[in-house]
């Protein structure tokens, strides 16, 4: 089993990966961390000569804040592989997370969701409910 957890710091993502963690010891799965970068918002408060150079220093401050988050959930390194990949043109954060569970070979992404209710896009937000729609795999949804 390979799990891919769409991480992006916040306090649902952090729940998220509570749940992933729990899940893995639980099934001795893999753990895929993953975080989506946008160059053009990602990077925007970064002083650099370039996007491509102010990329490099947020990709390296995403990689370090991945790698205490899953040391702080107790996950086996050696069974946890960290992805820190950016939008492709034309693509958003849901297509990149639906792509990478794809690449990857998941059988299930754990993502957050901000509320509880009934109408799917509206409460779940855009990337949750744009993920449950077309995941190439099952998609279990952690509240935050």
């Amino acid at each position: 089993m390979r799990l891919l957890v769409a991480f992006d710091g916040s306090e649902g993502a952090q729940a998220a990966l509570r749940e992933a963690a729990a899940l893995a010891r639980e099934t001795s799965a893999e753990v895929v961390l993953l975080r989506v970068l946008n160059p053009l918002t990602d990077a925007a408060d970064v002083v650099a000569p370039t996007t491509a150079e102010a990329m490099v220093v947020v990709r390296q401050q995403v990689q370090d804040a991945l790698t205490d988050a899953a040391t702080a959930v107790a996950l086996d390194s050696a069974r946890t592989t960290i992805d820190v990949v950016e939008v492709e043109r034309g693509e958003d954060t849901a297509e990149a997370i639906e792509r990478m569970a794809a690449e990857r070979a998941a059988t299930m992404i754990v993502i957050s969701s901000r509320l509880a209710a009934s109408v799917l896009g509206a409460v779940l937000g855009s990337v949750t409910a744009h993920v449950i729609r077309n995941a190439p795999c099952p998609v279990l949804v952690v509240r935050e």
